[in-house]
């Protein structure tokens, strides 16, 4: 039996795709590779059918995948308005800890 292996990388694209054709809402996915652990995934779904927090703390909801198996890793989403992301953008509204946007890969 071949050893399952597991992808950071190929597991928030395939994520990031499934996500885009399941919520209607979501126009666009960034996947933030930088400062994650090796088996942390962080997206920021920017979603149009979200109400906007004004100037709420960006909170991420922390989906624990596959728990005590090879390929068990943790899948952080932050879902923001197109409002919110153009304030992130240019760091007028601060992401979670230490997420950043430094090689972000886009999904749309």
């Amino acid at each position: 039996m071949p050893a399952i292996t597991f992808s950071r990388d190929s597991m928030a694209t395939w994520y990031a795709k499934e996500h885009l054709k399941t919520d209607p809402g979501i126009v666009d996915i960034y996947y933030l590779p930088t400062n994650a652990g090796e088996r942390e995934i962080r997206l920021i779904e920017i979603n149009t059918l979200i109400g906007d927090r004004n100037d709420d703390a960006l909170e991420p909801i922390d989906f624990g995948i596959d728990t005590g198996s090879e390929t068990a890793h943790k899948l952080f989403v932050l879902d923001i308005t197109p409002q919110q992301w153009e304030r992130a953008k240019t760091h007028q509204l601060e992401l979670p800890g230490d997420w950043s946007l430094e090689g972000a890969e886009h999904y749309h």
